[in-house]
C-alpha cells in the first residue's frame, strides 16, 4: 500500500515506512521529525523545477510534464520500481512538506508512478 502525507501531519501506527521525498533538508535539526525512516531525495523535483514552480509561476500542467520527464531517468526508474515492489509487501508513506490536501504536490505524481509499475 502507498500513502501520502505532509511531514507535519501526525504520525500514525499504520503509516508503515515513512519516506521523505524532498530535495532539500529541513533548515534546522529540530524540525526533522525523528520518525522519518528514510529519505529519497532522488525522487524529488530538481532545484530548477522547484524554483520555476514556486517563484516563476509555471502552470501545474508544465510542472507535471517536467517532473515526469525528470523521473524517466534510469536511476529514478530503478528507485520507483523498488518502491513499487516494497509497496506490495508493506505500507509506505511518501512525505513532503506541502499540506496533504494540496493536490499540487509531486508526492501525488510519484504515487501514481509507483502504482503504474505494479
Amino acid at each position: 500500500m502507498i500513502k501520502t502525507k505532509s511531514v507535519n501531519d501526525p504520525i500514525e501506527e499504520y503509516d508503515g515506512t515513512r519516506i521523505l521525498v524532498t530535495r532539500y533538508p529541513v533548515r534546522t535539526q529540530k524540525n526533522i521529525p525523528p520518525f522519518v525512516m528514510e529519505k529519497a531525495k532522488g525522487l524529488a523535483p530538481s532545484a530548477k523545477l522547484l524554483k520555476d514552480w514556486k517563484h516563476e509561476g509555471i502552470s501545474w500542467e508544465e510542472y507535471e510534464k517536467r517532473y515526469l520527464e525528470e523521473m524517466s531517468g534510469q536511476s529514478q526508474q530503478e528507485k520507483i520500481r523498488n518502491l513499487a515492489e516494497r509497496s506490495q509487501r508493506e505500507t509506505i508513506t511518501l512525505l513532503c512538506f506541502e499540506p496533504e490536501d494540496d493536490p499540487h504536490c509531486h508526492r501525488n505524481l510519484l504515487k501514481k508512478l509507483i502504482e503504474g509499475v505494479r
